[in-house]
C-alpha cells in the first residue's frame, strides 16, 4: 500500500468522525485533553499534512511554521473541507523527491536545524503523528461524545493492527 493511500485512509476516518461533531462539541475544550478540544487536534493534523502537501510543490519544509488557521478548529465544516481537498492533492502525488526540512528547537535562529529528507518520508512522518492523535481524539470521543462512530481502526497503529491480527 502506498503512504498516499494509508494518508487518504486517515483523512477518510478523520472526515467521517468530524462530520457527527456538531460545532458546540468539536469546538468543547475537554479537562482530559487540557481544555483542548478535539477541533484543535484535528487542526494540527491537518495542518502538519497540508505543510507536507505544499512541500511537494517547494521542496521546502518547515512544520513550525505553521497558519495555526483556526477556521479549521472551530467549524468542523471547514476542517472536512480542508479533508477532502487534501485527499484531491495526495491522488495526483505518485513521485518522491528530496525534501529541505527545517525545525526549530531553540529561541535562538542560529541553531536551527538543517536536514535533507524526502517527500515519502514526511507523509510517513504525518501518518504516525496522526494516528498518535487520533489516539489522544479517541479517547475523548470515547468519554465524552459517546455517540460518535470511529472506524474499528481508528488512532491505533498500523502495526499494532497487524500484530493483533496475527
Amino acid at each position: 500500500m502506498k503512504l498516499q493511500d494509508v494518508s487518504i485512509e486517515i483523512l477518510g476516518q478523520l472526515s467521517e468522525m468530524t462530520e457527527q461533531f456538531s460545532q458546540e462539541e468539536y469546538t468543547r475544550p475537554l479537562d482530559l485533553l487540557s481544555a483542548n478540544s478535539v477541533g484543535r487536534h484535528l487542526r494540527h493534523i491537518l495542518e502538519f499534512y497540508d505543510l507536507a502537501m505544499r512541500a511537494n510543490r517547494t521542496g521546502k519544509l518547515n512544520y513550525d511554521k505553521r497558519e495555526r488557521d483556526l477556521s479549521l478548529e472551530n467549524d468542523p465544516k471547514q476542517a472536512v473541507a480542508k479533508m477532502k481537498e487534501l485527499i484531491v492533492l495526495m491522488r495526483v502525488l505518485n513521485d518522491d523527491m528530496v525534501l529541505k526540512l527545517e525545525a526549530s528547537y531553540s529561541a535562538d535562529e542560529r541553531n536551527d536545524v538543517k536536514i535533507t529528507t524526502t517527500f515519502y518520508r514526511e507523509l510517513l512522518y504525518n501518518v504516525e503523528h496522526a494516528v498518535h492523535h487520533m489516539a489522544i481524539m479517541a479517547i475523548a470521543v470515547k468519554v465524552d461524545f459517546r455517540h460518535i462512530r470511529l472506524a474499528p481502526n481508528f488512532g491505533i497503529a498500523y502495526s499494532t493492527v497487524k500484530y493483533q491480527q496475527a
